[in-house]
């Protein structure tokens, strides 16, 4: 009987390994012949945008302040670290006034964030980051 079950097991076994292996990668997606290569470019999916205005919405709403919109800023998707005139070695944000930051990672967004909202309410983004939100807001 053990010699049965063990010859049983393997053809199990083999069947489900040709059913994966048959699905895998040769199925033709896009209605018949080559599948279709996507427009050339640089493209986020809308995860990225949503947690930009909600951690936008959040670090106003920390801060107290009154103005700056989400809708008013320009974000520019840029290397993790880019050139910039702060730091020798570079930044991975920066806030332009008077309403773009260039984000090179998302971890930096709601530090520019500060800097605009700052910049919006009181005239001064802060570039010497003295200003307790620093602590407080990120």
């Amino acid at each position: 009987m053990p010699g049965i079950l063990r010859i049983w097991l393997r053809a199990c076994l083999a069947a489900a390994g040709l059913l994966i292996l048959a699905s895998c990668g040769g199925a033709d997606l896009t209605g018949g012949g080559m599948p279709k290569a996507n427009p050339p470019g640089l493209f986020t999916d809308a995860t990225l945008a949503e947690y930009l205005e909600t951690s936008f919405n959040e670090t106003k709403a920390c801060t107290g302040f009154t103005e700056g919109l989400y809708e008013e800023l320009t974000v520019v998707m840029m290397q993790p670290q880019f050139p910039c005139r702060w730091y020798e070695a570079g930044c991975s944000g920066e806030f332009v006034t008077p309403n773009t930051i260039k984000l090179g990672s998302p971890y930096v967004w709601k530090h520019e964030v500060l800097h605009f909202l700052l910049y919006r309410n009181t005239g001064e983004s802060d570039s010497g980051h003295t200003n307790a939100l620093f602590w407080d807001c990120v």
